[in-house]
């Protein structure tokens, strides 16, 4: 199983149990919102005891994760959240399991859009999801 980790792994968590059959994952971007030296120092301990990989998600793949954020209008996801939707529809695109970590609501209402499983951090998570984009403009007859 893959896990992709978003930063509020190491920003919210104090711990996460980071298990021998799993693979751990987190894009640049997501690494690079983990500023505080107490969540810093377990991203880079986790990094070089082997248990975490950074990983980016192939152009293709940004391409893709864009095109399910403009589906479904949500304008709210910074570009580490993107990169999170991108690196999940690429692993599960090569047919391989995915759990993304995440406590962002907006990433999880997208990931439930293409049912992509995920788990919250600290927050429990969404239930429903919802579409944001705005239905397109009729003509009114004159």
């Amino acid at each position: 199983m893959h896990y992709i980790l978003d930063s509020a792994v190491f920003i919210n968590a104090s711990s996460f149990p980071f298990l021998s059959k799993n693979t751990y994952l987190m894009t640049s971007y997501c690494e690079a919102e983990v500023k505080e030296m107490t969540a810093k120092l377990r991203l880079e301990a986790a990094f070089h005891e082997g248990k975490l990989s950074i990983t980016d998600p192939c152009p293709a793949s940004i391409q893709v994760a864009r095109s399910l954020i403009l589906k479904h209008g949500d304008k709210r996801l910074s570009e580490a959240d993107e990169s999170v939707l991108a690196l999940a529809l690429e692993i599960v695109d090569r047919g391989d399991k995915v759990i993304v970590c995440t406590d962002d609501y907006s990433l999880q209402n997208l990931l439930k859009w293409r049912n992509i499983p995920f788990q919250g951090i600290l927050q429990k998570g969404i239930t429903k999801k919802r579409s944001f984009a705005k239905p397109p403009k009729t003509r009114q007859k004159k």
